[in-house]
């Protein structure tokens, strides 16, 4: 590993490891990671090693932007026209803008659907448009969208109204004074809550798709029965047909 610095040689293990599908994430990280302690790269491989696994909405999102980066981008810039719709109090030109915001909204939705070969539930799908609609919202989330590194799905911040109540003066809204920079057990225990929140809407996405499993075996198992009955009407009606013609 010594031909290439480490940190460019870390950005590309980055990449590559939010570029895959969720159930590959580990085993990756830690073939990365051991190739880097049998090089000697003891403090790369504990950067390696802290990278975290993303939800699987983060996951998608991520795929999104290299699968699908022309879109994404143009998402984005959609957003930069809105905000602008919106400083300037344009009503008819918004509503066209917001329409368009949808359209698009959907249609990437419906990319991350087929990216997952439709294994997506409803709760994921919803973290996915709430990252989406981030990015349309406020450049920082769009950055990050864009970037594909994400670990969790973001939260739509609520810029438009901001801009709203500014009266339209053609210049960005104020942003609210800067949060102080967290401690250290702060910041443990602001990942330990995200942990937790990915914890819960992932039983919750196991719970629903375990309903959605029984509900379907169900179906099958009545089916099934329709299927035999009818199967043993139709023997027994041209057993009669074949007692009469014979």
């Amino acid at each position: 590993m010594s031909e290439k610095p480490a940190t460019k040689y870390f950005d590309a293990v980055v990449d590559e490891l939010y570029g895959v599908e969720p159930g590959e994430f580990v085993s990756l990280r830690k073939r990365y990671e051991a190739q880097a302690r049998r090089e000697g790269e003891k403090d790369l491989a504990e950067r390696i090693h802290r990278l975290r696994k993303p939800t699987t909405a983060a996951a998608l999102v991520n795929r999104l932007a290299r699968k699908h980066t022309d879109e994404l981008a143009s998402l984005v810039k959609l957003g930069q026209r809105l905000r602008r719709a919106h400083r300037d109090l344009a009503g008819g030109r918004l509503r066209e803008l917001t329409h368009e915001r949808n359209e698009r909204v959907h249609a990437l939705l419906d990319r991350a659907q087929a990216l997952s070969r439709g294994r997506v539930g409803e709760p994921v799908r919803r973290e996915i448009e709430a990252t989406l609609e981030a990015a349309v919202n406020d450049g920082e989330s769009a950055h990050a969208v864009l970037e594909g590194r994400l670990t969790t799905a973001l939260s739509p911040r609520d810029v438009f109204e901001s801009a709203l109540l500014t009266g339209g003066s053609g210049t960005e809204p104020k942003r609210a004074p800067t949060t102080p920079r967290l401690s250290e057990q702060q910041e443990r225990q602001e990942r330990q809550r995200a942990r937790r929140d990915a914890e819960a809407r992932a039983r919750q996405a196991r719970d629903d798709a375990r309903r959605e499993l029984r509900i379907a075996e169900r179906e099958e198992a009545k089916a099934r029965r329709r299927t035999e009955a009818a199967r043993a009407a139709l023997e027994a009606a041209d057993q009669e047909v074949r007692r009469y013609t014979r």
